[in-house]
């Protein structure tokens, strides 16, 4: 069964204003996508909103055994705007012509996403691929599950533990709960209802020192009173009530007590359309002040932890499915210094470590949690795919078929960025740890080169 792979981490739906995403993050957007090529089967063709190195498409398809590199096309080379498909009929045709001569009844095409918004949803009505899944789809169910406040809604209905908080407009309703919830903690976080990553989140806080995990802006402030917290937001247009046009509604805020965490935690669920969702993978999240990789699976969870962990992540899950969705989602929570576990959001689409699971079952087997610890870092300094593979693969570091441990380049962005993501695969912490400090050491020499 051959798929269209339309990799759409830019989906308007990824945030509810592109200006609302920090110019510093927003190229990040399309390298996320790149990480969906670990998805690819013979036959299959991979829509990228940019572009990738032949060199690391070859590494890949070689990796999971394709006789070729898949056939990948970029979003750079057709006129139009984003992914909706009356912007791209250049896209539509030359989607037509590959895909001609190979409809057969028996094996029929199927899509995949990054995210299954409304565009991807025209995108299936227009090739007649999941009919049923378009109807769905069509009505905004995965930009519902990727909503904070929906998340709010929906936890404190059913009693998943989250921090205190509230859903607010923009203007006195937001500085208002600022000023209130400060005096909780002496920290709050201003989230965006709709944006990836903890892309354009705000700390507000009175304690210096403290840990800032999860917040791109971090202000300090002296007091905690309504005109101090005021000034500190002003410069981000958080302060005043927006002027918008007729029949438009203000793009939601999410304000939280922040909690200082020792641990950030994140699960990917597979929800199916009926039937109990089931856990694909859970992790660390290795954290600065955003997400910078993680460890699989999560390292001495206590057995309290581990439980309570995997019966709110079913919950979330289905309480998603009855919502109408279905499909990949990934669930993110802290747990505090007091040990308590909080849940953050969660987010109906590919995740920062769905390809990670993925090149774990393709690699390992389906059961490769049970033997084996994965760790993962990004935005690493790092040579091209072609001469990092022939460095590690001197050093006896590089990942092939049929190994069990070794390294994977999961990401090459070195045309763009001069960096890679990696995973490293052992059979247990102490090999990964070791293989990963060796690997370290290695990249480390290319830095100082």
């Amino acid at each position: 069964m051959p798929k269209l792979i339309f990799a759409n981490s830019t989906s308007r739906a990824m945030a509810a204003r592109r200006d609302d995403v920090p110019d510093d993050a927003k190229d990040s957007y399309r390298f996320l996508a790149n990480r969906m090529l670990w998805s690819v089967d013979e036959g299959d063709i991979v829509i990228l909103p940019g572009s990738i190195s032949d060199a690391w498409r070859s590494y890949v398809a070689e990796l999971l055994g394709l006789a070729s590199p898949p056939t990948v096309l970029s979003l750079r080379d057709y006129p139009g705007d984003g992914w909706y498909p009356g912007e791209r009929p250049e896209l539509v045709e030359d989607l037509r012509g590959l895909m001609a001569g190979t409809d057969d009844a028996a094996d029929p095409w199927r899509l995949e996403s990054y995210i299954h918004d409304r565009d991807i949803a025209c995108w299936e009505r227009l090739f007649g691929i999941g009919v049923a899944d378009s109807e769905r789809f069509a009505q905004g169910t995965a930009e519902l599950v990727n909503s904070k406040s929906v998340f709010r809604s929906m936890a404190t209905a059913c009693g998943i533990p989250v921090a205190e908080g509230r859903v607010v407009d923009r203007g006195p309703e937001l500085v208002d709960g600022v000023s209130e919830l400060l005096a909780r903690t002496g920290a709050v976080i201003v989230k965006q209802d709709v944006n990836a990553g903890g892309d354009g989140n705000i700390l507000l806080t009175t304690v210096e020192g403290g840990k800032e995990a999860g917040a791109h802006y971090v202000v300090h402030l002296a007091a905690t009173d309504r005109a101090t917290v005021t000034s500190a937001l002003e410069p981000f247009g958080l302060t005043a009530v927006p002027d918008l046009p007729a029949g438009a509604s203000p793009a939601h805020s999410v304000i939280e007590v922040y909690h200082e965490s020792v641990r950030e935690l994140s699960a990917d669920m597979s929800v199916p359309r009926t039937g109990a969702p089931t856990l694909m993978s859970y992790s660390d999240l290795r954290m600065a002040e955003t997400w910078k990789g993680s460890v699989y699976p999560p390292q001495n969870l206590t057995p309290r932890l581990h439980a309570h962990l995997g019966a709110y992540m079913q919950q979330v899950a289905i309480v998603a499915q009855q919502l109408g969705y279905h499909g990949p989602m990934n669930i993110d929570a802290i747990v505090t210094t007091s040990g308590e576990l909080l849940f953050n959001e969660f987010n109906g689409r590919v995740g920062g470590t769905t390809g990670i699971d993925t090149i774990g079952r393709r690699l390992l087997g389906e059961d490769y949690l049970d033997h084996h610890v994965l760790t993962s870092q990004i935005d690493v300094p790092a040579p091209a795919c072609d001469v990092l593979a022939k460095a590690l693969d001197v050093q006896g570091l590089l990942f092939k078929r049929g190994a069990d441990h070794g390294v994977v380049i999961y990401n090459d962005t070195t045309e763009d960025t001069g960096t890679v993501e990696y995973v490293v695969v052992g059979r247990g912490w102490l090999e990964t740890s070791r293989d990963e400090e060796q690997l370290r050491r290695v990249l480390s020499g290319w830095e100082q080169m």
